[in-house]
């Protein structure tokens, strides 16, 4: 099926910032259309991200990126086939770069994301089966969501360094029962904040945001929670937290500002080690700054065997680095973010060569989204082990669990037609 146009706006995301929305029509009339999130904490190894700059918008515009899909990329794209690895290919030789800095990462993904579910809609299948068949992966699975609870970090105003305080439903056999334990984990810390007396408004990712001085309170207000669903409903929680290292190092002294004091990655590692014998602990992500090399090799050695260790920042979706990563056995988890790389092959890449040497793999979303929920799809395509797509609350995060729901139905139906 032949690619007719391709046209692209400005839209708005979840923070209120422009972001890109591409619409590719297929010569049988029929249309995909796709929009790119974007990041607060973005690592210094992701892709370039083509902004306007100047006064519009706090310099945040993407109007040169409308022009760049409409002018330069939709051209060479009319009369090809809806095929998204071969329109991929030729995005990245039009932009020539290694980092997209000529068309930008965050306009490649746009034309990237629409014409793969082009693809999809074309052939007549559903999203996440397209990415799989091509990946040659045999089967497909849900992941378990890692529900953000408690924002800090960039993505609240209050004084937490933990940028993502998160829980995951363990032991329940069901994305359906995942979602209702998260719900009910959600609604009943809301009523502790409350009883408290903190605020319960939520941060850009749809955790809340209370005005907590330090982690330890917002770790025992999730113990709380979690011995309180195990002793009223048998179900048991699990903590994760995205540390976000990289936004309080300094680079300079190869130190940590962490709790108004300087400390090294020796000590943040004490830390962890000590959250690991009092909580259950299941994951640390980017718990040290993105090129702190030996403190990841460090971390890893004292923690690797008991808790995931999740690279985000530190592998920025990047083939190489995840090669890096996996000479060095600093992490036994990458976190996938298509918008790091730039384009959905990339991301595939990247994910097979995880798979390929056994680490374990999470689909994310970013802070600032949209109610685009194709990573939902990409992590069923790669039975990615977990999801992370946000807090119980806001539009653009929900979208992406009620598409979870609805493929899960979509599987069990399949099963039942099979038995």
């Amino acid at each position: 099926m032949k690619i007719l146009s391709v046209t692209a706006r400005e839209i708005y995301d979840s923070r209120g910032n422009p972001t890109i929305e591409c619409t590719v029509e297929l010569e049988n009339g029929k249309h995909a259309i796709a929009s790119v999130p974007s990041g607060a904490s973005r690592g210094t190894h992701e892709v370039f991200e083509l902004r306007d700059g100047g006064i519009r918008l706090m310099g945040q515009g993407v109007q040169k990126a409308v022009q760049a899909i409409e002018t330069v990329i939709a051209p060479a794209l009319l009369g090809h086939e809806a095929n998204f690895i071969q329109v991929d290919t030729l995005l990245r030789e039009l932009d020539g770069t290694e980092n997209k800095s000529v068309l930008g990462g965050n306009t490649m993904l746009a034309v990237s994301m629409a014409v793969c579910r082009a693809q999809a809609i074309a052939e007549e299948i559903e999203l996440y089966e397209l990415m799989a068949y091509l990946c040659e992966f045999e089967t497909v699975s849900l992941s378990y969501p890692m529900f953000n609870m408690i924002n800090g970090g960039v993505h609240a105003s209050n004084h937490l360094q933990v940028q993502e305080f998160m829980v995951i439903p363990v032991g329940i056999n069901s994305f359906h029962a995942a979602m209702e334990a998260g719900s009910d984990f959600f609604h009943i810390l809301k009523k502790l904040l409350e009883q408290k007396g903190y605020s319960t408004a939520v941060g850009d990712e749809g955790g809340f945001a209370p005005a907590f001085d330090h982690e330890q309170q917002a770790l025992d207000f999730l113990m709380e929670t979690i011995e309180y669903m195990q002793h009223e409903y048998g179900i048991s929680m699990m903590i994760a937290l995205d540390v976000a290292a990289s936004q309080f190092y300094d680079k300079k002294m190869e130190m940590y500002h962490w709790q108004g004091k300087l400390v090294s990655s020796d000590e943040m590692i004490h830390w962890y080690k000590q959250l690991a014998e009092t909580y259950p602990l299941y994951a640390i992500e980017d718990g040290l700054a993105e090129d702190d090399w030996q403190g990841w090799v460090n971390l890893y050695d004292a923690l690797g065997s008991k808790i995931a260790i999740i690279g985000d920042d530190l592998f920025a979706t990047n083939a190489d680095r995840i090669y890096q990563g996996i000479d060095a056995n600093v992490a036994n988890t990458v976190i996938i973010k298509p918008n790091q790389v730039g384009t959905i092959t990339e991301a595939l890449q990247a994910i097979k060569l995880c798979k390929a040497h056994g680490k374990n793999i999470i689909a994310s979303h970013r802070s600032g989204e949209t109610n685009d929920s194709f990573i939902a799809d990409l992590a069923v395509a790669a039975s990615a082990g977990q999801i992370k797509a946000g807090g119980l609350s806001r539009g653009e995060r929900l979208a992406k669990y009620n598409r979870l729901l609805e493929i899960e139905n979509q599987l069990l139906n399949v099963i039942a037609k099979n038995e």
